[in-house]
């Protein structure tokens, strides 16, 4: 039986699915296999990260759930707007026909907020491209998931439906490593190898 999913319109930029293992006779990627996803994201400095959060928090990852990101059409114009003008049953149709790309909704509870408008101890949702769809793997290349039960310092963004994502793919992720300080999960794309508490602090007043 296939699982079901939440919805959320919060494909930001294109993402390209490279299947690399297994898949069906139809094509479709089958259990046990593995998609690669890639995505351009921008490189940051240390003042460009902050710059671009709208959301600096540390905090525990406490739950997972699989959902799939959908395109949004805003704009007033056909070149912005492909959707502009269409009824409400030619519009469902035609989001039907958009490639969904799987994703991870990860609950997760600010602790300490050093930029933003969330309220310390609020549980928030962060949305992360890729994850694990019917036994199909999805992986982003060059990020990583946010493990349930773990501390992290986030630098996020607004995204769409009250959810954030993360600035950068994985540039805005650093992993606590205790005594207040956090490592980059991702040494290769982050600004910075670490941040103290204290250094964010400074950073965002």
């Amino acid at each position: 039986m296939r699982r079901s999913f939440s919805k959320l319109t919060l494909l930001t930029g294109a993402v390209v699915l490279v299947l690399s293992a297994c898949s069906s006779p139809t094509g479709e990627p089958t259990a046990g296999s593995t998609v690669q996803l890639q995505a351009d994201y921008p490189s940051y400095d240390t003042p460009g990260l902050v710059a671009g959060s709208t959301l600096v928090v540390e905090g525990a990852a406490l739950a997972t759930e699989p959902t799939v990101l959908t395109p949004r059409f805003e704009g007033d114009t056909p070149e912005e707007n492909p959707l502009l003008g269409l009824s409400e049953e030619e519009l469902e149709a035609a989001l039907q026909e958009e490639d969904a790309v799987p994703a991870t909704a990860v609950t997760f509870r600010a602790d300490v907020v050093h930029q933003g408008s969330v309220e310390p101890g609020q549980e928030i949702t962060i949305v992360q491209t890729g994850g694990v769809v019917d036994g199909v793997t999805y992986q982003l290349e060059g990020a990583t998931m946010l493990t349930p039960g773990e501390d992290y310092l986030l630098f996020a963004t607004d995204s769409f439906d009250g959810a954030f994502a993360i600035v950068g793919g994985s540039a805005g992720v650093y992993i606590a490593s205790g005594d207040g300080v956090f490592a980059a999960a991702v040494p290769e794309v982050a600004p910075a190898q670490q941040f103290t508490s204290s250094e964010v602090a400074s950073l965002t007043d």
